[in-house]
């Protein structure tokens, strides 16, 4: 089990887009994020970290709901995301989203994510609130770096170790969660994943390629989970 990255965004309440195309990716401003692409080959890892990032982007702008978790696969990546119960003064919600291998257990996912969103809510209290009103406009990584967030991202590699030190949360498993199989079925009609990574401006060239042959290597042995 791998985990890539943590990153704490804010989505956009009016879900503009990025770019001009009808599909782009929907818009939202990463706050913080630590990410490990260190298990990718040295030519691969810019294309891995900018698709990381696009994912994270689109799931948490999908949430629709405050206080939800949701739990999404795409090729060989699973994307967890918990909404936090409270919008900020620009109108949204905080959405701390993991991004791991499709082994990653997701109870322990969700309980990280849950500490996580607290942490950052009490961290940078004050300081996040207004990041999508204010002017000028936030940029993305306005909180990094941030320790913490690197130290979790360590720290929960190996998920099956965690598992035994914390007290899991009775409340996730009675929680209900949201489960894609694929982004497409978390997408409006319409609209496909395919034809927002070519539209989206989040993603070079090398990344769209990048995505395309994990897509085709994926598809030979296995539909997508």
């Amino acid at each position: 089990m791998k985990l890539y990255a943590i990153v704490i965004l804010q989505p956009r309440k009016d879900n503009k887009t990025a770019g001009t195309a009808e599909n782009a990716a929907p818009n939202a401003l990463r706050s913080c994020s630590a990410v490990d692409v260190s298990s990718f080959g040295f030519f691969q890892r810019y294309s891995a970290k900018e698709f990381i990032f696009f994912l994270s982007r689109l799931v948490a702008s999908k949430i629709t709901l405050n206080g939800a978790k949701t739990q999404v696969t795409e090729s060989d990546y699973c994307c967890f995301a918990v909404s936090s119960s409270v919008a900020t003064s620009g109108g949204s919600p905080i959405v701390a989203v993991a991004i791991a291998d499709i082994e990653y257990n997701n109870r322990v996912a969700f309980t990280m994510l849950n500490e996580v969103l607290l942490n950052f809510q009490r961290t940078f209290k004050n300081k996040y609130e207004y990041a999508l009103v204010s002017n000028p406009p936030a940029q993305d990584d306005y909180l990094s770096p941030w320790a913490y967030l690197d130290d979790m991202l360590a720290k929960y590699q190996k998920p099956e170790e965690v598992d035994k030190i914390l007290k899991i949360q009775r409340d996730i498993e009675d929680t209900k969660i949201i489960m894609y199989n694929a982004v497409d079925q978390m997408l409006a009609r319409g609209e496909k994943i395919d034809t927002i990574v070519a539209n989206t401006e989040d993603l070079s060239m090398a990344s769209k390629t990048f995505y395309d042959q994990a897509k085709q290597t994926n598809s030979g042995c296995c539909s997508v989970m």
